[in-house]
C-alpha cells in the first residue's frame, strides 16, 4: 500500500484498530519502557518482553538465544550487523542458525523508540521486499540491511505527511479515553509517534485481513 492508502484505510478502520491497540497491548509496552529507563532488567522485564514481541516459541529464540539476546540489550548494542550475527552464531530450534531481522528491529526500538520495528503485520502493509534465504551469509544479511533501511524510509516519509500528524494525535486523544474507561492511565510521554504509528499499522493488517476474507 502507498502512504495515502495506508491513511485512509487507518481512518476508515479507526475504532477496529483502537480495540486491538488495548491496555493489555500498551500496558506491558508501558512495563517495559518503564523498566528500561530504570536499567531494571528482572525477570519480569524479560518475561514481559518475551511476551509482548513474541521471543517465545517454535520461532522464537532459544534460551541461550534468548540469555545472547537480552546481554546485546542490556550492554546497549545498537548494531543491525553485530545483533544479527551474534543470534545468528547459535543454534536456534531444529539447530538451524536463523537471521533474526524482526528480532534485531525490536532490541533496537528498545534502545531508541523512534526506530521501527520490523514485522510480518508491517512488511505485507508496507510491501517490503521479501528475506531471501539464497546466496552466501553476507548476501544474506545485506538483504535484511536494505529491508530495514527500506522500513526507516517508509516510516519517515508515513511520519513526515500532516495527514499521519493529526491521525496519530486523534489515535491518542481516542486511546486515552479508551484507557480512561478502564481507570487506567495512558502514558502519553511512553509512546513515540513511530511506535504509535507501529501498532496501529500492526492492527491494521489484522482488521483488512479480516474483513477480506
Amino acid at each position: 500500500m502507498n502512504d495515502n492508502q495506508i491513511i485512509a484505510l487507518l481512518y476508515e478502520h479507526s475504532i477496529e484498530i483502537f480495540q486491538k491497540c488495548d491496555d493489555r497491548h500498551f500496558g506491558q509496552y508501558f512495563l517495559i519502557r518503564d523498566k528500561f529507563s530504570n536499567r531494571n532488567f528482572d525477570k519480569e522485564f524479560e518475561g514481559t518482553f518475551c511476551n509482548f514481541y513474541i521471543l517465545n516459541g517454535p520461532g522464537g529464540l532459544t534460551t541461550k538465544q534468548k540469555e545472547v539476546f537480552f546481554e546485546l540489550l542490556s550492554s546497549g548494542e545498537g548494531d543491525l550487523d553485530r545483533i544479527i550475527q551474534s543470534l545468528y552464531n547459535i543454534p536456534g530450534y531444529r539447530e538451524r542458525h536463523c537471521f533474526y531481522l524482526s528480532f534485531g528491529t525490536k532490541l533496537l526500538h528498545t534502545l531508541e523508540n523512534r526506530l521501527p520495528i520490523y514485522d510480518h503485520n508491517i512488511a505485507t502493509v508496507l510491501d517490503l521486499p521479501s528475506q531471501t534465504n539464497t546466496g552466501s551469509f553476507e548476501d544474506k544479511l545485506n538483504n535484511r540491511k536494505r529491508i530495514y533501511l527500506e522500513l526507516i524510509q517508509r516510516f519517515d516519509g508515513l511520519l513526515a505527511k500532516p495527514e499521519m500528524a493529526d491521525c496519530l494525535q486523534s489515535a491518542r486523544i481516542s486511546l486515552r479515553k479508551l484507557f480512561e474507561v478502564k481507570s487506567l492511565l495512558w502514558r502519553d510521554e511512553l509512546v513515540s509517534d513511530t511506535k504509535l504509528l507501529d501498532s496501529l499499522l500492526w492492527a491494521l493488517y489484522s482488521v483488512t485481513r479480516k474483513n477480506h476474507s
